[in-house]
C-alpha cells in the first residue's frame, strides 16, 4: 500500500467514480455524496440533530413564556433570535460540508460556542428563579448542550483541519494557489454576507422589542427590512456567480439602506430607550405597614393607600432580563456594521476576479445559464 492509498484510507474515503467527485448544485459545483468523509457525515448528522433539538426546546419555552409572561417579554425576543440564528447555522453547516468551505464551518463552530455560553449563563443566572416547569426546560437544554459539545468539538477540529488542505478547490482549479484564490474569496464573501443578513434580522427584531415612542415606525421596519435583507444577500451572491455588472450597481444601491437603518436604530436606542428596570432589594425580618397619601390633580382629592413590605429577606422585584434589550441591540448593531463593511470589501475583491474562470468552473448549471440569458437579454 503506497502513501496515497494510506492517506485515502485514513481520511475515510469510500470508493468513488471520478465522475461523481463533483456535481452541479443550486449553489454551484459541489462535492458528490460519495466523496464526503464518514466523520463529515457524522458531523452533519450531529449538527442537524442538535439544531432540531435546540429549536424544539426553544419553541416549548416560547409557548411557556407566551402563556405566563406574554410576547412582550425580552425572553420571547431572545427565543425568536435563537430560532432565526439556528436556521442560518444549519445552512452554514450544510453548505460547509457539501462545498468544503472552511469559512462556513468556522462560522458555524463560533456561533455554536456562543450559543452554548448563552445557555450556560442563562441557566446559572436563573438557577433559583422561575417555577418547576421553566427550570426543567432550562436544565434539559443545558444537559443536551453539554452532551452535544462532547461529540461536536472534536469533530469540528477534525473537519477544519482536513479542510485546510483545500483539496476540493484543487480539483477544480489546479494546484496553483493563485488560480484558487477567486473561489476562496467568494466563499469568504458569501459567509460574511450571510452573517450580516443574520445579524440584520436580529437587529430588526431587537429594535422592535426596544420599546419606545417610535413603536409604529419599528412595526413597519420589521416586515420591510427582512425582505430587503434577503434581497441584498441574493443580489450579492448573484452578481458574483453571474459576473453581472448590472447586479453590482443594484447591490451597491441597496447596500446604502443598511447603514441608514443602523443610524436610525442607534439614535432611537440612545435617545428613546426606556431606562433599565431598577431591582429593589429589601432586607427585613418583620412586616411593616406604611400609610402614604397621593394627590390627584384632576379630582382634587387625596387618596390614602396602604402598602405592606414582605417579610422575606432580600426579596427582588421584578425579575430582570439576563441581558437587557438595549445592550443586546448595541452588540448586534456593532457586529452588523463590521460585517457589512467586510462584505462590501470582499464583494469588491470578487468583482475584481470577474473573468478568472470562477463562473465557468463553479457556477455553470442550467439555472445560472437561464438567469444569465435573462440578464443579458
Amino acid at each position: 500500500m503506497d502513501a496515497t492509498e494510506r492517506t485515502s484510507l485514513i481520511r475515510g474515503f469510500r470508493p468513488s467514480n471520478d465522475n461523481e467527485i463533483e456535481q452541479s448544485g443550486l449553489l454551484g459545483t459541489r462535492r458528490g455524496c460519495v466523496n464526503i468523509n464518514r466523520y463529515e457525515i457524522i458531523f452533519l448528522i450531529v449538527g442537524v440533530l442538535a439544531a432540531i433539538a435546540t429549536d424544539t426546546l426553544t419553541i416549548i419555552r416560547l409557548i411557556y413564556v407566551t402563556q405566563h409572561l406574554g410576547t412582550t417579554d425580552s425572553d420571547f425576543a431572545y427565543g425568536i433570535l435563537i430560532l432565526v440564528n439556528s436556521l442560518f447555522l444549519l445552512l452554514f453547516l450544510i453548505t460547509g460540508i457539501l462545498y468544503q468551505r472552511i469559512s462556513d464551518i468556522t462560522a458555524f463552530v463560533i456561533s455554536a460556542v456562543m450559543l452554548t455560553i448563552y445557555v450556560i449563563a442563562h441557566y446559572v443566572a436563573r438557577y433559583k428563579d422561575g417555577d418547576s416547569t421553566d427550570a426543567k426546560i432550562r436544565l434539559m437544554r443545558l444537559i443536551f448542550t453539554s452532551v452535544f459539545n462532547v461529540f461536536f468539538i472534536p469533530l469540528a477540529f477534525l473537519v477544519i483541519k482536513d479542510y485546510q488542505r483545500d483539496e476540493f478547490s484543487k480539483r477544480l482549479f489546479g494546484a496553483f494557489p493563485e488560480a484558487r484564490r477567486p473561489l476562496r474569496t467568494y466563499n469568504i464573501f458569501d459567509c460574511i454576507a450571510r452573517i450580516n443578513t443574520m445579524f440584520s434580522i436580529s437587529t430588526l427584531i431587537l429594535n422592535l422589542y426596544n420599546f419606545n415612542d417610535l413603536k409604529a415606525v419599528d412595526l413597519i421596519l420589521l416586515p420591510v427590512g427582512i425582505p430587503v435583507a434577503f434581497l441584498w444577500l441574493a443580489l450579492g451572491i448573484g452578481m458574483v456567480r453571474l459576473e453581472s455588472r448590472k447586479l453590482v450597481v443594484v447591490f451597491c444601491c441597496i447596500s446604502i439602506c443598511q447603514p441608514a437603518f443602523l443610524i436610525y436604530a442607534l439614535y432611537s436606542a440612545i435617545v428613546y430607550s426606556p431606562p433599565p428596570p431598577v431591582t429593589i432589594l429589601t432586607a427585613s425580618t418583620t412586616s411593616t405597614t406604611t400609610t402614604q397619601s397621593s394627590s390627584t390633580s384632576t379630582a382634587n382629592s387625596t387618596l390614602w393607600s396602604t402598602s405592606t413590605v414582605s417579610s422575606t429577606p432580600w426579596s427582588t422585584s421584578p425579575l430582570p432580563a439576563l441581558v437587557s434589550v438595549p445592550s443586546a441591540l448595541y452588540v448586534c448593531m456593532g457586529i452588523n456594521f463590521v460585517t457589512h463593511i467586510l462584505s462590501f470589501v470582499f464583494g469588491c475583491f470578487c468583482i475584481r476576479n470577474f473573468g478568472k474562470d470562477l463562473k465557468q468552473r463553479v457556477f455553470n448549471n442550467r439555472f445560472d445559464k437561464w438567469f444569465q440569458s435573462k440578464i443579458t437579454s
